[in-house]
Protein backbone atom coordinates (compact mmCIF):
# COMPACT_ATOMS: atom_id res chain seq x y z
CA UNK A 1 0.00 0.00 0.00
CA UNK A 2 1.02 3.47 -0.93
CA UNK A 3 2.34 5.82 2.48
CA UNK A 4 -0.02 8.34 0.77
CA UNK A 5 -3.51 7.49 0.37
CA UNK A 6 -5.19 11.03 0.96
CA UNK A 7 -4.49 14.51 -0.30
CA UNK A 8 -4.88 17.39 1.01
CA UNK A 9 -8.20 20.02 -0.02
CA UNK A 10 -7.39 23.70 0.23
CA UNK A 11 -10.17 25.84 1.93
CA UNK A 12 -11.58 28.49 -0.55
CA UNK A 13 -9.40 31.23 0.99
CA UNK A 14 -6.02 29.03 0.24
CA UNK A 15 -7.39 28.84 -2.99
CA UNK A 16 -7.95 32.54 -3.63
CA UNK A 17 -4.55 33.26 -2.15
CA UNK A 18 -2.28 30.41 -4.07
CA UNK A 19 -4.30 32.09 -7.17
CA UNK A 20 -3.16 35.05 -6.58
CA UNK A 21 0.56 33.92 -6.43
CA UNK A 22 0.15 32.40 -9.46
CA UNK A 23 -0.94 35.36 -11.46
CA UNK A 24 1.77 37.40 -10.56
CA UNK A 25 4.22 38.74 -13.59
CA UNK A 26 7.18 37.65 -10.79
CA UNK A 27 6.22 34.15 -9.64
CA UNK A 28 8.59 32.05 -9.09
CA UNK A 29 9.70 28.77 -7.20
CA UNK A 30 11.15 31.10 -4.88
CA UNK A 31 7.91 32.20 -3.79
CA UNK A 32 7.12 29.52 -1.65
CA UNK A 33 8.88 30.86 1.28
CA UNK A 34 6.87 34.40 1.27
CA UNK A 35 5.75 35.09 4.83
CA UNK A 36 1.71 34.96 3.61
CA UNK A 37 1.73 31.28 2.42
CA UNK A 38 3.21 30.29 5.97
CA UNK A 39 -0.77 29.14 7.06
CA UNK A 40 -1.04 27.36 3.89
CA UNK A 41 2.60 25.32 4.40
CA UNK A 42 1.63 25.02 7.82
CA UNK A 43 -1.55 23.12 7.07
CA UNK A 44 0.42 20.65 4.46
CA UNK A 45 2.59 20.50 6.68
CA UNK A 46 0.55 18.94 9.31
CA UNK A 47 -1.75 17.00 6.99
CA UNK A 48 0.90 15.26 5.36
CA UNK A 49 2.24 14.32 8.53
CA UNK A 50 -0.06 13.08 9.66
CA UNK A 51 -1.52 10.79 6.61
CA UNK A 52 1.94 9.48 6.04
CA UNK A 53 1.70 8.18 9.96
CA UNK A 54 5.45 10.47 10.95
CA UNK A 55 7.37 8.56 8.74
CA UNK A 56 9.50 10.49 5.69
CA UNK A 57 8.76 9.92 2.22
CA UNK A 58 11.72 8.94 0.91
CA UNK A 59 13.96 7.34 4.04
CA UNK A 60 11.20 5.94 6.18
CA UNK A 61 12.90 7.36 9.21
CA UNK A 62 10.51 9.33 11.48
CA UNK A 63 10.01 13.34 11.09
CA UNK A 64 9.03 14.92 13.98
CA UNK A 65 5.83 15.38 15.07
CA UNK A 66 5.33 18.66 16.56
CA UNK A 67 8.44 21.06 15.02
CA UNK A 68 8.94 22.03 11.62
CA UNK A 69 12.59 21.91 11.75
CA UNK A 70 12.35 17.80 11.07
CA UNK A 71 9.00 18.06 9.34
CA UNK A 72 9.61 19.61 5.24
CA UNK A 73 7.12 19.94 2.92
CA UNK A 74 8.18 18.31 -0.32
CA UNK A 75 7.97 18.82 -4.24
CA UNK A 76 8.02 15.51 -5.42
CA UNK A 77 8.60 17.30 -9.20
CA UNK A 78 10.73 19.85 -8.08
CA UNK A 79 9.24 23.55 -7.89
CA UNK A 80 12.51 24.94 -9.40
CA UNK A 81 11.31 22.69 -13.00
CA UNK A 82 7.86 22.53 -12.60
CA UNK A 83 6.41 25.69 -11.33
CA UNK A 84 2.28 24.94 -12.19
CA UNK A 85 3.37 21.88 -10.01
CA UNK A 86 3.38 23.55 -6.86
CA UNK A 87 0.35 23.71 -5.04
CA UNK A 88 -0.40 20.56 -6.61
CA UNK A 89 -1.62 18.18 -3.93
CA UNK A 90 -0.74 14.98 -5.62
CA UNK A 91 3.02 16.42 -6.05
CA UNK A 92 3.22 17.20 -2.02
CA UNK A 93 4.84 14.82 0.59
CA UNK A 94 6.82 15.36 4.29
CA UNK A 95 10.36 14.63 4.58
CA UNK A 96 12.72 14.71 7.37
CA UNK A 97 15.59 17.20 7.70
CA UNK A 98 18.28 15.34 6.31
CA UNK A 99 16.55 14.35 2.97
CA UNK A 100 15.22 17.93 2.22
CA UNK A 101 18.70 19.44 3.08
CA UNK A 102 20.15 16.92 0.13
CA UNK A 103 17.04 18.10 -2.23
CA UNK A 104 17.35 21.36 -1.59
CA UNK A 105 20.96 21.52 -2.17
CA UNK A 106 20.43 19.84 -5.45
CA UNK A 107 17.78 22.99 -6.25
CA UNK A 108 19.83 25.70 -4.98
CA UNK A 109 22.77 24.54 -7.54
CA UNK A 110 20.40 24.73 -10.30
CA UNK A 111 20.70 21.10 -10.51
CA UNK A 112 17.65 19.48 -9.12
CA UNK A 113 17.35 16.06 -10.31
CA UNK A 114 14.21 15.57 -12.97
CA UNK A 115 11.88 13.21 -11.38
CA UNK A 116 9.42 12.63 -14.38
CA UNK A 117 10.39 9.97 -16.95
CA UNK A 118 8.91 12.06 -19.75
CA UNK A 119 7.73 15.14 -20.67
CA UNK A 120 4.44 16.38 -18.81
CA UNK A 121 1.50 19.10 -19.32
CA UNK A 122 -0.50 18.43 -16.65
CA UNK A 123 0.19 15.89 -13.14
CA UNK A 124 0.51 12.06 -13.84
CA UNK A 125 -2.09 9.67 -12.10
CA UNK A 126 0.14 6.85 -12.21
CA UNK A 127 3.78 5.35 -11.00
CA UNK A 128 4.74 5.00 -14.40
CA UNK A 129 5.47 8.76 -15.11
CA UNK A 130 7.74 8.67 -12.30
CA UNK A 131 11.51 7.93 -11.74
CA UNK A 132 11.20 8.61 -8.84
CA UNK A 133 9.66 6.36 -5.62
CA UNK A 134 5.93 8.51 -5.23
CA UNK A 135 4.36 8.05 -2.13
CA UNK A 136 0.95 8.79 -3.40
CA UNK A 137 1.76 6.19 -6.73
CA UNK A 138 3.77 3.60 -5.09
CA UNK A 139 4.42 0.63 -2.65
CA UNK A 140 7.88 1.76 -1.04
CA UNK A 141 9.08 -1.61 -0.08
CA UNK A 142 8.58 -3.35 -4.07
CA UNK A 143 11.01 -0.66 -5.06
CA UNK A 144 13.17 -0.25 -1.75
CA UNK A 145 14.33 -2.58 1.05
CA UNK A 146 15.14 -0.88 4.26
CA UNK A 147 17.36 -2.45 6.61
CA UNK A 148 18.22 -0.39 9.64
CA UNK A 149 19.88 2.44 8.03
CA UNK A 150 20.76 0.25 5.00
CA UNK A 151 19.14 0.74 1.97
CA UNK A 152 18.88 -1.77 -1.06
CA UNK A 153 17.61 -1.16 -4.19
CA UNK A 154 14.44 -3.66 -5.83
CA UNK A 155 13.76 -1.66 -8.91
CA UNK A 156 15.10 0.95 -11.19
CA UNK A 157 12.94 3.31 -9.21
CA UNK A 158 14.72 1.97 -5.97
CA UNK A 159 17.92 2.68 -7.37
CA UNK A 160 17.06 5.98 -8.36
CA UNK A 161 15.33 7.26 -5.25
CA UNK A 162 18.44 5.81 -3.32
CA UNK A 163 20.70 7.74 -5.17
CA UNK A 164 18.99 11.53 -5.57
CA UNK A 165 18.16 11.17 -1.75
CA UNK A 166 21.57 9.93 -0.62
CA UNK A 167 19.64 7.22 1.13
CA UNK A 168 23.09 5.53 2.57
CA UNK A 169 24.11 8.35 3.51
CA UNK A 170 24.40 6.73 7.60
CA UNK A 171 26.28 3.91 5.68
CA UNK A 172 29.18 5.60 4.30
CA UNK A 173 29.87 8.38 6.73
CA UNK A 174 30.16 5.57 9.73
CA UNK A 175 30.56 2.67 8.08
CA UNK A 176 28.55 -0.62 8.06
CA UNK A 177 25.72 -1.11 10.73
CA UNK A 178 26.68 -4.04 13.83
CA UNK A 179 23.68 -5.96 12.59
CA UNK A 180 25.55 -6.17 9.75
CA UNK A 181 28.73 -6.89 10.81
CA UNK A 182 27.73 -9.48 13.21
CA UNK A 183 26.04 -11.18 10.38
CA UNK A 184 28.83 -14.30 9.17
CA UNK A 185 26.60 -15.37 6.16
CA UNK A 186 26.44 -11.49 5.10
CA UNK A 187 30.01 -10.99 5.86
CA UNK A 188 31.12 -13.89 4.09
CA UNK A 189 28.63 -13.22 0.53
CA UNK A 190 30.39 -9.64 0.63
CA UNK A 191 33.91 -10.98 1.53
CA UNK A 192 33.39 -13.63 -1.90
CA UNK A 193 31.40 -10.38 -3.67
CA UNK A 194 34.99 -8.15 -3.19
CA UNK A 195 37.19 -11.18 -4.21
CA UNK A 196 35.53 -12.11 -6.98
CA UNK A 197 36.55 -11.09 -10.63
CA UNK A 198 33.43 -12.03 -12.90
CA UNK A 199 30.71 -9.72 -13.45
CA UNK A 200 27.92 -13.19 -13.57
CA UNK A 201 28.94 -14.43 -10.21
CA UNK A 202 28.93 -10.63 -8.60
CA UNK A 203 25.39 -10.67 -10.12
CA UNK A 204 24.27 -13.62 -8.55
CA UNK A 205 25.98 -12.87 -5.38
CA UNK A 206 23.97 -9.75 -5.30
CA UNK A 207 20.95 -11.16 -5.71
CA UNK A 208 22.03 -13.81 -2.30
CA UNK A 209 22.57 -10.48 -0.48
CA UNK A 210 19.37 -9.07 -1.12
CA UNK A 211 18.09 -12.23 -0.16
CA UNK A 212 20.06 -12.78 2.87
CA UNK A 213 18.81 -8.48 3.98
CA UNK A 214 15.16 -9.27 3.54
CA UNK A 215 14.75 -12.10 5.72
CA UNK A 216 17.43 -10.71 8.65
Amino acid sequence: MPLINNTICFSGDDNALIEDKLRLATFSHLDWSANELMPIRSKIRNFYRDEQRGVCAYCKDDVSLRSASNAHVEHIAPKSLYLSFMFEPKNLCVICADCNEIKRNQEVMNEAVDTFSNNVKSYPRSSGAFKIVHPLFDNYDEHILKKGRVYIDRSTKGAFTIGVCKLNRYFHEFGVDDEFVNDEELVGQMNEYIGSQSTLQKAGILNRLRDILFNL
